[in-house]
């Protein structure tokens, strides 16, 4: 009969097989594999069902294309999915109900408990994966938490560069914010500073969000006068979603510091004292952006072009990077991140 194929069998991935468009259908929800052995039975349909020569042709054993066509013609596409793998005798879990309604006991008495906690506190020495297992038949596992820590289980964070050379400028910027309040609210400083040179960018916003942190960013990147290469930041709520996004898209490594380990941030955390020092505590604290961010400008015009440092070896930052474009710097310049 033809129809809209022009009188053609209509084939799956390129061979006969009756009633394909159905099984091209159906076939949307099977795994690699299976469509692999479907790709197969087609071809061995397709001439002449030769067993030897579809084994010759896709480097398979006699027995297993046999076992593959019985489970087809049985059970249909679905009959070429790989079998569950499980035991047909699974072992009986031998901690007696006494142990395990002792374990249910002592979690809800102390629901923030872990297993391994649990497992100091009970009468009989039961090891932590079995304690695990029984919470979960259980339901006291909290789902929300669970899945939280699953997640950054599977996209970890990369953490503080440790024994890291910095040797060039931009290898490394740290970035973070200081919180300004105001009798009106709060202002928030954002910071980022070149371990190497010192060079800072300062910016001031009335909001702090990773949007935000993700426009400061933006402003790095024009400012300073040299390729970022790598950036780091506390944990902090501003530094994920966009901020984060905006790092990959960029392909700069995004390292964040552990949890309450303000040291591994020491650069930038120490560049805000200086602020608090020199700068805000000499008047020039503002209520409004638009009166602190002209002023925070040229406080940052005065750190990179004016101030002399000691940590480089009393030049400014601004000087100090002309140096490494004219001559670089000795390897006892170079900073080891070692916290």
């Amino acid at each position: 009969m033809k129809g809209r194929y022009s009188g053609r069998t209509m084939t799956t991935y390129g061979y006969v097989l009756p009633k394909a468009g159905l099984l091209l259908r159906l076939a949307t929800g099977l795994s690699d594999k299976a469509k692999h052995r479907l790709r197969i039975i087609d071809w061995h349909r397709a001439n002449g069902e030769n067993q030897s020569l579809t084994c010759r042709r896709y480097g398979l054993g006699r027995e297993a294309l046999r076992e593959w066509l019985k489970r087809f013609k049985e059970r249909g596409i679905k009959g070429l999915e790989d079998r569950s793998h499980r035991p047909h005798k699974v072992r009986d879990r031998e901690i007696p109900l006494s142990l395990q309604d002792e374990v249910v006991k002592i979690r809800k008495a102390n629901p923030c408990y872990s297993k391994y906690k649990i497992s100091v506190l009970l009468s009989v020495k039961v090891s932590p994966s079995s304690i695990g297992r029984i919470l979960k038949d259980k339901g006291l596992i909290n789902h929300k938490i669970s899945v939280k820590r699953s997640k950054a289980a599977k996209d970890p964070k990369h953490r503080f560069p440790r024994d890291i050379v910095i040797n060039c400028p931009g290898k490394l910027v740290q970035i973070d914010t200081k919180h300004l309040p105001t009798y009106r609210g709060r202002l928030y400083q954002f910071t980022a500073i070149d371990v190497l040179t010192k060079l800072r960018v300062l910016w001031v916003s009335s909001r702090i969000s990773s949007e935000v942190a993700a426009k400061f960013l933006k402003i790095c990147m024009k400012e300073f006068p040299f390729n970022i290469g790598g950036i780091q930041t506390d944990n902090g709520s501003e530094f994920h979603k966009h901020f984060d996004r905006l790092c990959r898209q960029l392909r700069l490594p995004h390292f964040y510091t552990e949890p309450r380990s303000p040291k591994q941030n020491s650069y930038v955390e120490r560049s805000h004292l200086t602020d608090e020092m020199e700068f805000y505590r000499q008047g020039n604290m503002r209520i409004t952006v638009e009166l602190l961010q002209p002023l925070i400008k040229a406080w940052e015009r005065k750190y990179n072009h004016e101030r002399p440092h000691q940590s480089l070896n009393y030049l400014t930052p601004m000087k100090y990077f002309q140096k490494f474009e004219r001559q670089g710097i000795s390897t006892k310049e170079y900073i080891p991140l070692q916290t």
